[in-house]
């Protein structure tokens, strides 16, 4: 019986030592220290108050003078991704001059991938307007499906009844 606690020990000894090794070597490996950390934290914050400030002011962008020098704030629409804003130029005086996609960045922030994207299309003329008739009453649908009873039809009702 103390041959097998003597065992056992030893195993243990060794699990703590194994342990002890795989420690100081990941430490040697990824040097860090708590003032990093604490480091690591506080830029974390700091990225994230920009984030969302730049969020606040995208929304508030057409109360900027900025703004209001090119555009009446009620032509404009906002979209928020992949652009800030649609503004139909002159929609409020019943004449649209033009429509222009606006993106609003705030400091020294760069286009997302998806934000060039977007930009190249609208700068290579590659935009277009389509029109989407909808029918009047979803209970004629052309494609054969039964009519719906007028308390069946909610969203999810359509969507489980579409192929």
């Amino acid at each position: 019986m103390t041959a097998l606690l003597v065992v056992a020990l030893i195993v243990a000894l060794l699990v703590i030592a194994w342990l002890m090794a795989s420690r100081a070597s990941y430490r040697a490996s990824y040097r860090y220290t708590e003032a990093d950390v604490k480091s690591a934290r506080q830029d974390s914050l700091t990225r994230s108050r920009s984030v969302v400030s730049g969020k606040v002011q995208e929304h508030l962008a057409p109360l900027f003078p900025e703004f209001l020098s090119q555009f009446n704030p009620r032509d404009a629409r906002f979209l928020g991704t992949p652009l800030d804003f649609v503004v139909f130029d002159g929609l409020d005086d019943d004449q649209v001059r033009r429509v222009v996609f606006v993106e609003v960045k705030t400091a020294k922030a760069a286009l997302t991938k998806r934000e060039r994207l977007v930009r190249d299309a609208v700068e290579a003329h590659r935009v277009e307007y389509q029109l989407i008739r909808l029918p009047n009453d979803l209970a004629t649908a052309a494609d054969g499906v039964p009519a719906l009873e007028a308390s069946e039809q909610t969203l999810p009702a359509l969507v489980t009844r579409l192929p």
